[in-house]
């Protein structure tokens, strides 16, 4: 018997008791991961009249590496590929709310890239690709830069602002597709592990800790995880995870709203959260691995390496019961797997986006439905992002920050 129950999930889920079931559950797709993409996949693929069930190894959605971002979306990339997805996907969010009645804090506080000297010729390359394909990109002088925050203009020759890049609550975004989602039928089960995944005829068997599905399509939207679903079902998803650390500060006395700026000279980055300041250091030379907790080590590195250009940081105290730690889904090239898998019918990544998942979860939630309903995805070209990129010469992006 098919019991319903509540595990602390929004009253807008489904799980199953524990126990075995007597019957196989049966849908079109089965989504792995209720995070942002997970959510956007789910809504998107439901819109086409699909039968969707996703499952959820934690017991909400957008509690993996969604709900511990710095939340970030711009246009500012230097792969046209890249520049596609933002395109299609930040007046998605900028128009959130007219299209589909939910809020979502998207907050157009803009992306300041401070620039060095010598980076400064192959930036003006990608800003001249990305006016090119209509993204708006301001290009300014130090002085210019900083009136938006205060900073040692040393060895910069300039700095680009995207006017329509900014934040969004990954939690609102996420919940509000979920919430869209099941309106249209999907099933999200919470709380429920996969544990196992096989091929079975012309689809795919999926086992969980509450029971067992059978469906045509697999979406791998596991973030982090992505690597070890596609291990269940003996395929290679180069995907793995690497610890990000976000801190914030004490209350400042500044009044302006600080773009998310990043000194491209040492990856340190910031941005305005109310009357603090969100900074940090993404440190995408570390091994993989489930690393946890917030290292004070890697704090004091942070600060020394930002305080010469932001020489304020030397009054700024820090809240570290306010900082946190999550984890990017990290691929080889630093950009994401979206398509099917080459080695197996019906299964489909949408993972791998080293950091960049929640600016592209509107385009890549479209492509995954196009590949499902249509076989081919036609909104936004994604063949950048297949499997058969890998060691092709592929344009690499060079804007990972």
């Amino acid at each position: 018997m098919d019991v319903l129950i509540r595990l602390g999930a929004p009253s807008c889920c489904r799980v199953h008791e524990l126990g075995t079931y007597s019957f196989m559950p049966t849908t079109d797709v089965v989504v792995i991961g209720a995070g942002i993409n997970g959510a956007s996949c789910a809504y998107h693929l439901a819109s086409r009249g699909l039968d969707v069930t996703v499952l959820e190894k934690e017991p909400a959605p957008a509690m993996g590496s969604t709900g511990r971002s710095a939340a970030g979306v711009r246009v500012q990339f230097t792969t046209a590929a890249n520049i596609a997805l933002s395109l299609y996907s930040l007046p998605v969010f900028r128009t959130f709310a007219e299209r589909y009645g939910h809020e979502i804090g998207y907050r157009d506080i803009g992306y300041l890239l401070l620039v060095p000297l010598a980076r400064w010729a192959r930036h003006l390359e990608s800003v001249e690709l990305q006016l090119s394909m209509g993204a708006p990109v301001e290009v300014l002088s130090p002085g210019e830069a900083r009136r938006y925050v205060d900073f040692d203009p040393t060895g910069l020759a300039g700095a680009t602002y995207g006017p329509w890049d900014g934040v969004v609550d990954p939690h609102m975004v996420t919940l509000a597709w979920v919430e869209m989602a099941r309106d249209l039928g999907a099933v999200f089960e919470l709380g429920t592990a996969v544990t196992g995944l096989r091929s079975s005829g012309d689809g795919w068997q999926v086992e969980a800790e509450t029971g067992i599905w059978q469906c045509s399509h697999v979406v791998n939207a596991a973030g982090a995880w992505s690597g070890q679903i596609g291990a269940l079902a003996g395929l290679k998803v180069p995907v793995g995870p690497k610890r990000i650390q976000i801190f914030m500060s004490g209350p400042i006395a500044d009044d302006r709203t600080y773009p998310l700026t990043i000194d491209l000279s040492t990856g340190v980055y910031l941005r305005s959260e109310g009357d603090r300041v969100l900074f940090g250091l993404d440190n995408l030379e570390q091994p993989f691995g489930f690393t946890e907790g917030v290292d004070e080590a890697w704090l004091e590195h942070v600060l020394l390496t930002g305080v010469d250009r932001f020489p304020w940081w030397e009054e700024m105290g820090v809240d570290l019961k306010a900082s946190w730690w999550g984890y990017y889904g990290v691929s080889p090239d630093n950009s994401p797997i979206i398509g099917y898998h080459p080695d197996a019918h019906g299964w489909i990544d949408a993972c791998g986006f080293s950091g960049h998942g929640i600016m592209h979860a509107p385009a890549t939630g479209v492509a995954v439905a196009e590949f499902v309903a249509d076989g081919r995805a036609s909104t936004v070209n994604v063949d950048h992002f297949s499997h058969a990129r890998f060691g092709t010469g592929v344009p690499v992006e060079a804007n990972i920050f």
